[in-house]
């Protein structure tokens, strides 16, 4: 099966990110499955970037460990990543810049002078990148046309005579790669039919459902991992009708964002956890005065500014329990692009329905990352703005905090006669007026925390994925079930680690949670209770999720898979630990 990894690696200002994308979309133009993730430095300028891409012929979630073909434009490109590459790897390295300092043994060594190569065509230092994907296009028999169509495509916005001294680059590279025919790689793009796809990250995905979803404002402040999504939002606003405003911080964006669902527009606010730090307070204010509002948390590791640049899972806990005091929040974990796009438009539904805030918990792995999946299928989305009053509900003696049985008061539409209410961030009667009284202080709590007990009853139960163990006399028939636990971005990579596992005899059920507040404890209890080993998977140091489990379930998960080094999971680290357990 041709399934294999690509690497490229060098400084920033290298182009490590337009090299890998461009390559990505070859990849992609030429039939195969895609799956990108990058790593960069929180740093102004310098430091080590990489982009990894993973080709296949079929569906893929996640990367894996070793690096089948790398492109090392410097030294700290084969210092760093030479432990990585698998058995037989490609490697091109720039001379120009780097020299073999101990590859492992059979690895193929490809010298090639790609700035010499660059200058020779007319064009600058930094154009080695595209001298090395034209080396790469040959090599992996790919055609050298759809390369140039994504380069064309990646520098649209550059002068012509830019976008071609790129391309002359990537020529130049591609036939002095003719010097190693014959050589062997671990892969190939050589182009088939298939079909088609898009290649979109977990933030563009959010972008798109939110627009799907009616989305009219949008606030962010900048900061690592949300930042796609006001460069693509704010490039389209007016087109789509929508505003976007960048606030002066946090706490500006997440009230501007509150003031416009208030005046009846869909709204939405974007941040990281150090953001979310920031807009605690006015979360609460959404909450008292239950106002719809999604707020996309991309989660990186902290405390403070932590690991700005890195991924990880460290911030459940936090958005359970934000804000002072006891108020509903639901509270989503999409796994992958598609699950980001269809949750998102969900996320505006659910807000619309309970009057509260969602926030849809992701992390920079996710956010990031790219995927190649079917374009969505925007016929089936549906728009559920909840109890809204209708022209004939206008009454003088409208109360907005009207108590309900299932917590769910009526909700105006702005500026129709009749249809006015009080906003107060203080405790409140039925009709918005400040009460202190013990008597309505007890019925507005209940009020409030009866809408979660509604959602609670509505919302799907979480999904579980099988995977049989392979047949055959040369897999093991021992007959043994690991149930496998994860949450949000975890389950690209656990899924990846079940094929694995089946096709050593292993056979595995993975329960994936992307609902966790309100907690489906009913639904996991039941899966656990029928476990007969279960291994819990996730990016925090504390097993935040298993902890979660365990207070709403009473079931404690013994075997634990934690990882908080700001890096991925990979199947690998999976398929062993599972082994370990069995």
């Amino acid at each position: 099966m041709n399934d294999f990894i690509f690497k490229i690696a060098g400084e920033a200002g290298y182009g490590i990110a337009s090299a890998g994308l461009i390559f990505a979309r070859t990849a992609q133009r030429s039939g195969y499955f895609i799956f990108t993730s990058s790593e960069y430095p929180s740093l102004i300028r310098g430091g080590h970037n990489v982009f990894v891409a993973r080709i296949a012929e079929e569906a893929i979630h996640s990367p894996k460990s070793e690096v089948d073909f790398l492109i090392a434009l410097n030294q700290n490109a084969v210092d760093f990543h030479k432990k990585e590459l698998s058995p037989g790897a490609v490697v091109i390295l720039n001379s120009d810049k780097a020299v073999d300092s101990g590859f492992p043994s059979g690895v193929n060594i490809l010298s090639i002078p790609l700035i010499k190569l660059a200058q020779e065509n007319g064009g600058q230092d930094v154009m080695m990148n595209n001298v090395a994907l034209g080396a790469t296009v040959f090599l992996l028999e790919a055609d050298f046309k759809i390369l140039e169509s994504a380069i064309r495509d990646v520098f649209s916005s550059a002068k012509p005579e830019i976008i071609d001294l790129n391309i002359k680059a990537a020529r130049a590279g591609f036939d002095f790669a003719k010097h190693f025919a014959g050589s062997q790689t671990s892969g190939s793009l050589k182009a088939k039919k298939a079909a088609k796809k898009i290649l979109i990250s977990g933030n563009d995905a959010i972008c798109l459902g939110a627009v799907a979803a009616g989305c009219k404002f949008f606030a962010a402040y900048p900061m690592t991992p949300i930042n796609s999504m006001i460069s693509y939002l704010s490039a389209r606003a007016k087109k789509l009708g929508m505003v976007y405003f960048q606030p002066e911080d946090e706490i500006a964006g997440i009230n501007s964002a509150i003031g416009a669902s208030s005046a009846g527009l869909r709204s939405m606010v974007a941040t990281s956890g150090g953001g979310f730090s920031l807009m605690t307070e006015a979360f609460g204010l959404a909450g008292m005065a239950e106002v719809p509002l999604v707020i996309i948390e991309g989660q990186r590791p902290g405390p403070s500014t932590g690991l700005p640049t890195w991924s990880g899972q460290g911030d459940l806990r936090f958005v359970l329990h934000a804000s002072q005091d006891d108020f509903p929040r639901i509270i989503l974990a999409p796994g992958d692009q598609e699950e980001c796009f269809w949750l998102t438009i969900e996320a505006f539904n659910l807000a619309d329905i309970y009057q509260t805030p969602v926030i849809i918990l992701v992390d920079k792995f996710l956010c990031e990352s790219q995927k190649s999946v079917v374009a969505f299928d925007e016929s089936k989305v549906k728009i559920n703005q909840g109890s809204l009053l209708s022209k004939e509900d206008q009454k003088k003696d409208y109360l907005r905090y009207q108590i309900t049985e299932s917590g769910i008061s009526p909700r105006p539409v702005i500026g129709r006669p009749g249809q006015t209410f009080i906003f107060n961030s203080d405790e409140h009667d039925q009709a918005g007026f400040s009460e202190e009284s013990s008597d309505n202080r007890k019925a507005m709590m209940e009020k409030r925390m009866r809408k979660l007990e509604t959602c609670a009853r509505e919302i799907p139960a979480p999904r579980i994925y099988s995977e049989k163990k392979a047949e055959g006399p040369e897999h093991s028939v021992r007959g043994i079930e690991i149930s496998l636990v994860g949450w949000g971005s975890t389950k690209g990579v656990i899924l990846e680690a079940q094929k694995t596992l089946a096709d050593q005899g292993i056979e595995t059920r993975f329960l994936h949670l992307n609902y966790l507040n309100p907690f489906p404890a009913e639904a996991v209890g039941s899966f656990l209770q029928n476990s007969k080993q279960i291994l819990m998977i996730e990016q925090n140091i504390t097993g935040q999720a298993a902890g979660l489990i365990r207070e709403k379930t009473g079931i404690k998960i013994e075997n634990l898979l934690l990882s908080y080094d700001g890096r991925p999971i990979y199947p690998e680290e999976i398929v062993q630990k599972v082994k370990e357990i069995i």
